[in-house]
């Protein structure tokens, strides 16, 4: 009988390792599915001990430990929501953080990089974005210039050198709880005007800001070790400060197109640079052609792009996982 393959996530994010889940078992391996909220709730139940001579592991009295899994995938496993965050997200907030360390504790610490898709600590490497951008120029990508400081007016002459000049501001999180309400800071342009009205007032630290690049269409490009799922995003006036915001909405389209040439080939790069098989590509494409990173999510959602344009990312990441398997 093959081992178990390990998918560590929150019940929320079903949608996302549902299918991966069911077809590893048409394949013939069993799944264990730890959840978060789970454990939180005690409707779970999880133990580590480090007492023996080796970490003993186990999830609902099943043994998680890494000699009895086949492959493992971590998805998602920070974020839930308690039964009481309507009226505590502060609270809501703090267990995320609390819950998010201690994984970062006992993922890395108990199980080798080789049973991942891609494993957690190289997920919390790839996850910073001064790394991305780094890592993306490494490669070959066309990046933005980026600042990150305290003094406005170094800032506004370099990013915003006229009046007609744009500049981008976006946080490294961007959510906080305020008055018992989430707030979330999304991609938001400035103009001149703007950058210095607000330098009377506040601090541009800790944002990251970036000149405003004119886009003839953006890419969300799905990659699963070797496979690249592209999908063009076409959006109207009102979108163009962040399409995630308007996903929603008729302003925003994705479109299944053939990536321009060689960007493809730079992704799967950039993923082996940051030892990941999974990562999520925001990108732009200038008017005259020229390809642009901004980031890379290592856990990214892609479920919308399976059900619109057919994309069949579950099934890779069910062939990764596999393959993963197979050379244990």
């Amino acid at each position: 009988m093959k081992k178990p393959v390990l998918i560590a996530s929150a019940s929320f994010d079903e949608h996302a390792y549902g299918p991966v889940s069911k077809l590893l078992e048409r394949q013939g391996y069993p799944v264990v599915v730890y959840k978060t909220d789970r454990l939180l709730s005690g409707e779970d139940k999880l133990q580590v001990n480090l007492s023996g001579e080796t970490p003993s592991i186990t999830y609902n009295g099943v043994s998680i430990a890494s000699e009895d899994l086949s492959a493992a995938w971590y998805r998602k496993v920070g974020s839930f929501s308690l039964a009481d965050a309507d009226s505590q997200l502060a609270k809501q907030l703090y267990m995320n953080n609390e819950v998010r360390a201690l994984h970062d504790t006992i993922w890395p610490s108990l199980y080798p990089e080789g049973i991942w898709l891609s494993a957690p600590g190289n997920i919390a490497h790839a996850d910073r974005k001064l790394q991305q951008l780094l890592i993306a120029r490494q490669v070959g990508f066309s990046v933005p210039q980026t600042m990150v400081g305290s003094d406005w007016k170094s800032l506004i002459s370099t990013l915003l050198p006229s009046q007609q000049s744009l500049m981008i501001v976006k946080m490294m999180r961007g959510v906080i709880s305020d008055e018992n309400q989430i707030k979330a800071m999304p991609t938001t342009i400035l103009n001149r005007q703007k950058a210095t009205e607000l330098a009377a007032y506040t601090s541009p630290f800790p944002g990251l800001y970036q000149p405003y690049i004119p886009k003839a269409r953006e890419w969300r490009v799905t990659v699963v070790g070797q496979q690249v799922f592209p999908a063009a995003i076409y959006t109207e006036s009102s979108a163009k400060d962040d399409w995630r915001i308007h996903q929603e909405s008729l302003a925003v389209q994705f479109k299944s197109e053939e990536l321009p040439d060689g960007v493809g080939e730079l992704c799967i790069q950039y993923l082996q640079e940051m030892g990941i098989g999974f990562g999520a590509f925001d990108l732009i494409e200038r008017p005259d052609g020229e390809v642009v990173f901004l980031e890379c999510n290592p856990n990214g959602q892609y479920g919308w792009l399976e059900e619109d344009l057919a994309l069949p990312i579950s099934e890779a990441i069910a062939g990764e996982l596999g393959r993963i398997a197979e050379a244990a």
